[in-house]
């Protein structure tokens, strides 16, 4: 089984919410749960800031999978809006 893990700096001066938390892992599901439908994902904060992919079976799956990620990552397009705050 795919287990992704996508780990933030708990102690870094700037963190990403919540909600940037939530929409990176439903965008990661997105793009790869097709492929992957047993998978498990984790978007959230550690002790240092880490990405870990286990469970593939060949080293092409996991190269690959770590490009998909790379791609998301460039793509601020998932990210949400900032609310305004008046």
């Amino acid at each position: 089984m795919l287990r992704i893990e996508v780990l933030f700096d708990k102690n870094a001066p700037q963190k990403p919410s919540s909600v940037v938390l939530q929409a990176l892992e439903t965008e990661i599901l997105r793009k790869l749960q097709n492929q992957y439908p047993d998978m498990v994902t984790r978007v959230g904060f550690s002790s240092q800031q880490r990405v870990n992919i286990s469970g593939t079976k060949i080293a092409e799956d996991k190269t690959r999978i770590e490009e998909i990620l790379e791609e998301i990552w460039m793509d601020d397009g998932w990210v949400p809006e900032e609310e305004q705050v008046e």
